[in-house]
């Protein structure tokens, strides 16, 4: 009995220093931790769309988990609280976000170029937005696109109002912004895509022949004839929090998000593509999301390190917000 008592204390032992070593190791090793991701129902979310199929889809999986929103401003407020470490934004929204919120957030990458395209209503087309001289164009009062086409206009000295009312109500969204397209409601809209193409076939399953609206002007040659750097729509934003406690996480999800940018858009892979985008929510059918990826054509882009830092602050100079410090710009 003695024997057996002295075994099982010594069994017992081993074991309390076989944990004991475990632990200790991967405390010296550092055992990776799960990244939560956000990202938005639209052109800044559709580049991670294979990495989130590659980790499991929306469930995740040890390295990830994932979260789509509606809106940017439910994404902003669980990325200021620590729920989520990584969300897919406007950059707009992630410059004020450091300004604002949290000055120790980092903007790792550049996700989306130019997505903005103007519609006009009935069967005359529009060459370029100085066909609109003395005219009125609609937009969303929230978001890039304002901010681009007041850019636009005022330095091509173009003659132009551009409005983000209707009907005594101002339109804050593109997804609101759509509705009116929907409807038939406004002579013109500047909106992204994917929403262009979601809002045109919208309008067709509705069957009204009486609502008729072209994509007529790309907004990336009006910005080339007034700027020499990109349109620098869409970004991928970390809170301070996560970049100080998991940088390894970080770093090497960068590697797999830029492999799916490229992967996304890659016209070669436009089927497969066009299907992660739908598998994920980010669109609605894989027709919509075909058409939606050929009309970006490029769009949907990595840009990181100096580079990202050189085209977001001639960007952010351009449409008038407030630079971010040195430190918003995320080195590896």
């Amino acid at each position: 009995m003695k024997k057996l008592i002295a075994l099982l204390t010594l069994i017992t032992i081993c074991a309390t220093l076989l944990c004991s070593c475990a632990f200790i190791n991967s405390l010296i090793k550092g055992e990776p931790e799960q990244l939560s991701i956000g990202y938005l129902a639209g052109p800044t979310g559709m580049g991670i769309a294979k990495l989130i199929h590659d980790n499991g889809g929306e469930g995740g999986n040890e390295k990830y988990s994932f979260t789509k929103y509606a809106d940017s401003n439910a994404a902003k407020a669980d990325l200021a609280a620590g729920k989520i470490d990584i969300i897919c934004l406007p950059t707009n929204d992630a410059a004020m976000f450091y300004n604002t919120v949290d000055n120790s957030s980092k903007v790792l990458a550049v996700n989306c170029l130019n997505s903005l395209y103007l519609l006009t209503k009935g069967s005359e087309k529009v060459s370029s937005l100085s066909d609109l001289e003395g005219q009125t164009i609609f937009t969303c009062k929230n978001g890039t696109p304002r901010m681009v086409l007041e850019y636009i206009i005022k330095t091509a000295g173009i003659n132009a109002t551009i409005s983000y009312e209707f009907e005594g109500k101002e339109i804050l969204t593109p997804q609101e912004l759509s509705a009116y397209v929907v409807s038939g409601k406004l002579p013109n809209a500047v909106m992204p895509e994917p929403l262009v193409t979601s809002s045109l076939l919208q309008i067709t399953k509705n069957g009204d022949n009486n609502i008729t609206y072209t994509v007529d002007v790309n907004l990336a040659s009006e910005w080339e004839n007034v700027s020499d750097t990109p349109v620098t729509m869409g970004c991928i934003v970390a809170n301070g929090s996560a970049v100080n406690e998991k940088k390894d996480e970080i770093d090497a999800f960068l590697d797999e998000y830029k492999a799916s940018i490229e992967y996304i858009g890659n016209p070669d892979n436009l089927d497969s593509a066009a299907e992660f985008v739908v598998e994920n929510g980010i669109m609605g059918a894989v027709p919509a999301a075909k058409k939606a990826l050929t009309n970006l054509n490029g769009a949907i882009s990595y840009i990181d390190s100096e580079d990202m830092k050189e085209a977001l602050e001639a960007f952010y100079t351009a449409i008038g917000i407030k630079l971010p410090g040195d430190d918003f710009y995320y080195e590896r």
